[in-house]
């Protein structure tokens, strides 16, 4: 299984566990997530929903770059990459806050799948970077629309054009991460949250959320269509096409 469940407390947590492919998200783990998240907040006991991978160096690298290769080759592949977001925003729309519990370095569409959830917990050792630029493609799954709601349009620019890699201690500066815990903590930092937000009630705390939802998305009026028709424009196009073959040759070496 790529997506595994379990109950602590109050807390759901789901782990993506794909430690052979650095937990990166292909059209299953997507399916899967979504699955996961629908079912485990029917019950009515789930007060919140810890979300963490499996290992300690990587949380999540991104998309699959295996699968994105066979999808670029396939006419509409990029539709398939775009469908993914419908099982991803289960964490944005289920009435329950998910939290991210970070234990390893996020790259790319992991990034992405950060921004959709309500918390994040980053452990020290951990870096993060937005990679898109350098794969030749622009966000998928509303990363751009996010990161400017959650850092601001500024550093959200130097994020996206520079790619680069930012520690623990950045993110939290700039907001993109609500705190930093040692390494090896995160998960139980995440389920003590949950503990502690199941002192209020579970309407109270879901409502809450979809008016945060709400709010964001009367915000966002059209970008997310926007984001998405951008995310197409690029795909295949010639640096999407470098980015895939030198993926392949590093494969081969």
């Amino acid at each position: 299984m790529s997506v595994l469940v379990e109950t602590i407390g109050d807390a759901a947590v789901i782990t993506i566990d794909r430690p052979e492919a650095k937990n990166a998200i292909d059209l299953q783990v997507a399916k899967r997530l979504g699955e996961a998240i629908r079912l485990t907040t029917q019950d009515p006991s789930v007060r919140g929903i810890v979300l963490t991978a499996s290992g300690s160096d990587t949380f999540v690298s991104g998309g699959d770059l295996k699968e994105f290769v066979e999808l670029a080759q396939a006419p509409g592949g990029q539709e398939h990459v775009l469908g993914m977001i419908e099982g991803l925003a289960a964490c944005e729309t289920c009435d329950v806050p998910v939290i991210a519990a970070v234990q390893g370095n996020t790259y790319g569409g992991g990034c992405e799948l950060l921004l959709l959830c309500d918390m994040v917990i980053l452990e020290r050792h951990a870096t993060i970077a937005f990679r898109h630029a350098k794969m030749g493609l622009s966000p998928a799954w509303g990363g751009a629309t996010r990161l400017v709601e959650r850092v601001g349009p500024l550093e959200a620019a130097r994020l996206l054009f520079t790619a680069e890699k930012i520690g623990a201690d950045e993110a939290l500066r700039i907001g993109l991460v609500n705190e930093v815990v040692d390494t090896g903590a995160s998960r139980a930092r995440a389920v003590a949250r949950v503990n502690r937000i199941a002192d209020n009630p579970r309407t109270s705390v879901a409502a809450l959320k979809r008016s945060l939802r709400e709010i964001r998305q009367a915000r966002r009026g059209e970008s997310l269509a926007r984001e998405g028709a951008i995310f197409s424009e690029m795909w295949g196009k010639p640096d999407h096409q470098r980015a895939m073959s030198e993926f392949l040759a590093k494969k081969r070496a």
